[in-house]
């Protein structure tokens, strides 16, 4: 006498599960609890292929070997599953791409689930561009695979809404209990071979769209953008998903969690532009102390204002060879700080290399104190004196400056800019002829820190010279007011442009 017990469900269908997420661990559930399932294959990721996808869980605790299989690519296992001989296929929260070979093998088909209403928004991470694009409502799809992407006859759709502070787990969630609500709607339909085919094309049929695949670079927040648009990429990559990102000023990644615009709340206008112009790292090179505030003052200040990391580098001290009859600043260094302060200027480096006899040094010890500023600061904008000045150590500077800036080095290949600035009482008192002239190709626009340049160049009393001098309060702004007329401008500095690399820097290698 046999001990064998009868089947008491001996119409139950034979199934085969192939997923992961959290909507599969769910299906899974539903289906070893449905009295007309016979659940023979439950084939998920093994850990080192799960590892790479987000949200990724484990079944160990529903289901064992050898119903519990683990892979790696399920077009590796049709064979497997033929064996099995299923009825029904279920692929749910499993984004590998079903061969025909397994589409074959169960006679009541291969049964899938899109997180979109189709034939809309075919394709990969619909969700999350979803959030990104702003909907206010998205739903999930129950249709039968086949050899397209989503193209498959639909069973059902149930749609859902999408509140305008809801995360990427939040939609989830969402998805996860349509998908579960439309499984348990349909689960007997499928089994018995009854459940709705409804095409995706024919007349009367909404347009089919698609959505791409996700990469790293979609993450990057463009400041550029709205605000909306802002905390919507933010929402739509929160956890369990990457997560969008940004670069710190030194290129190192910010990830940004959460985000919320709010329009009303009143606070001081921004005070760094990320597309600003003058948001540069800048080095400023000169002969003697008060140079930089002649010759570029203004857009110092400018460079400053806009979040610049401003360094000027001044060669030599410039008391020793005064005339006997010039005024003497005992104080020259805290001159030229005091200047550095009115301007926003972060740091000034000193050397004190002999005044007026920068011809005497050796030219290579010259070039080295450049290119030491330039290594250590980094600098994408530089400025430095007027080749033609009258001035012997403006020209001698130059040239060690062009010498450090050499495009074929490593250093002078990370400049972006390299300008020449005209100084009142040198550049002016040069031959105007030949190389000697200063023929201006670039025009700053200083009017909204005139004051600052003026307070700066206060800073040296024994510098500013009444009367026609060069060196005058009123010369100064004279010339301001004609480089201005070149430009359309009111007040204006004026630069020669000595070299201009133009290039997209990575993110990571860009600081303002």
């Amino acid at each position: 006498m046999s001990d064998a017990r009868p089947d008491p469900h001996p119409d139950r269908r034979r199934v085969v599960f192939v997923g992961g997420l959290d909507d599969g661990r769910r299906t899974v559930e539903v289906l070893l609890a449905h009295p007309g399932v016979d659940l023979v294959g439950v084939f998920v990721l093994d850990d080192e292929a799960g590892a790479g996808v987000s949200g990724f869980r484990t079944f160990d605790d529903l289901a064992s070997p050898p119903v519990l299989r683990r892979i790696r690519r399920v077009r590796d296992h049709v064979d497997e599953i033929r064996a099995l001989a299923p009825d029904v296929v279920f692929v749910v929260g499993f984004s590998q791409i079903i061969p025909q070979a397994l589409l074959d093998v169960p006679p009541g088909g291969v049964i899938g689930f899109h997180s979109a209403v189709l034939p809309g928004r075919r394709g990969a991470s619909p969700l999350i561009w979803a959030v990104v694009d702003g909907l206010t409502e998205t739903g999930v799809t129950m249709f039968y695979m086949d050899a397209g992407i989503d193209t498959g006859d639909v069973i059902g759709t149930r749609s859902f809404p999408i509140a305008p502070d809801d995360y990427a787990a939040d939609v989830l969630r969402k998805a996860d209990d349509a998908t579960i609500a439309l499984l348990r709607e349909h689960l007997d339909g499928v089994l018995d071979g009854t459940a709705p085919r409804i095409s995706q094309e024919g007349p009367g049929r909404p347009e089919s769209t698609y959505t791409r695949r996700r990469g790293p670079a979609d993450g990057e927040i463009d400041w550029s953008k709205p605000a909306h648009e802002i905390v919507d990429l933010v929402r739509a990559l929160a956890p369990p998903y990457p997560v969008a990102h940004t670069f710190g000023g030194d290129g190192v990644p910010i990830l940004v969690e959460r985000a919320r615009a709010v329009p009303g709340l009143e606070l001081p206008p921004p005070r760094y532009l990320s597309d600003d112009p003058m948001r540069k790292r800048v080095l400023c090179v000169v002969a003697h102390p008060d140079d930089e505030v002649l010759g570029v003052g203004g857009t110092l200040a400018l460079h400053a204002e806009a979040g610049s990391d401003v360094t000027v580098l001044i060669m030599s001290e410039g008391e020793q060879e005064k005339l006997s009859e010039t005024p003497r600043c005992a104080t020259r260094r805290d001159c030229a700080l005091a200047a550095a302060e009115e301007m926003g200027v972060a740091r000034v480096l000193f050397h004190d290399f002999p005044d007026q006899r920068l011809e005497s040094v050796p030219f290579i010890e010259l070039i080295k104190a450049v290119e030491a500023a330039i290594d250590e600061h980094s600098p994408t904008v530089v400025y430095t004196h007027h080749g033609g000045d009258a001035n012997t150590d403006h020209q001698v500077v130059f040239k060690a400056v062009y010498a450090a800036l050499r495009p074929m080095t490593r250093l002078g290949a990370t400049v972006e800019r390299f300008l020449t600035f005209e100084t009142p009482s040198s550049t002016d008192q040069a031959p105007q002829v030949g190389d000697y002239v200063f023929n201006p190709t670039t025009f700053v626009d200083v009017e909204p820190v005139w004051d600052r340049k003026v307070k700066a160049l206060e800073c040296y009393p024994t510098e500013m010279i009444g009367g026609r001098h060069p060196r005058s309060f009123s010369y100064i702004e004279a010339l301001a007011r004609v480089r201005a007329g070149h430009a359309g401008y009111l007040l204006a500095e004026a630069f020669v442009s000595v070299r201009e690399r133009l290039g997209r820097p990575s993110p990571r290698a860009s600081r303002p």
